[in-house]
């Protein structure tokens, strides 16, 4: 009677974990809600010229491979909520012609003195990731459509038909880590 009751525990914290993934504004295997960004934008640097260009999420629908989205407040806090995931998905290098990755970063939370030290930090990041897309979300429209979480940082991520597979906004434990890397991975095989 009591492995039945522990199978049945296991069972449900499982499921508890899938629909806990999946807590934001998307619904696992649909496009996410269309982000359009005006304000702000996507970020280019070409002979240190700095220039942003409106973004829309309808991109990712084309992409024709594995995308990972990230949604993160221009906080401390926020890095730090993934920095472990970041840091193992820098570790394996994949590659870009596999894998596409958006980082989104909202400035609804940070100060106006502020910004110009955000913008200049993301600029930086360009010109060392360049295949990396950094957008800019000056006004956190990404909040209210995606439904996410001030001073969080969120992970997506989502099919090379732009579907999404994975969801969560806030810190990844070590299990989520390595499942999502897992995930990644095998979408890319």
């Amino acid at each position: 009677m009591k492995s039945v009751r522990l199978l049945i525990l296991v069972l449900v914290a499982s499921f508890a974990l899938l629909f806990h993934s999946v807590a934001i504004a998307v619904e696992h295997g649909q496009s996410l809600p269309i982000l359009d960004i005006h304000a702000g934008g996507e970020v280019s640097v070409t002979d240190n010229n700095v220039t942003k260009n409106p973004w829309s999420s309808k991109s990712f629908e084309s992409k024709g491979k594995v995308q990972l989205v990230q949604y993160i407040a221009a906080n401390q806090g926020a890095v730090r909520q993934n920095k472990a995931f970041t840091k193992s998905m820098l570790e394996r290098q994949f590659s870009s012609e596999q894998l596409d990755t958006t980082i989104i970063v909202h400035l609804a939370d940070t100060m106006a003195i502020a910004k110009g030290i955000v913008e200049n930090k993301i600029a930086k990041n360009k010109v060392k990731h360049q295949a990396v897309n950094f957008v800019i979300d000056d006004h956190g429209v990404g909040l209210q459509r995606w439904g996410m979480k001030h001073k969080s940082f969120a992970i997506i991520v989502l099919d090379a038909d732009g579907k999404v597979l994975f969801a969560k906004d806030g810190p990844l434990s070590e299990l989520e880590i390595e499942s999502t890397i897992k995930l990644i991975e095998n979408q890319m095989s």
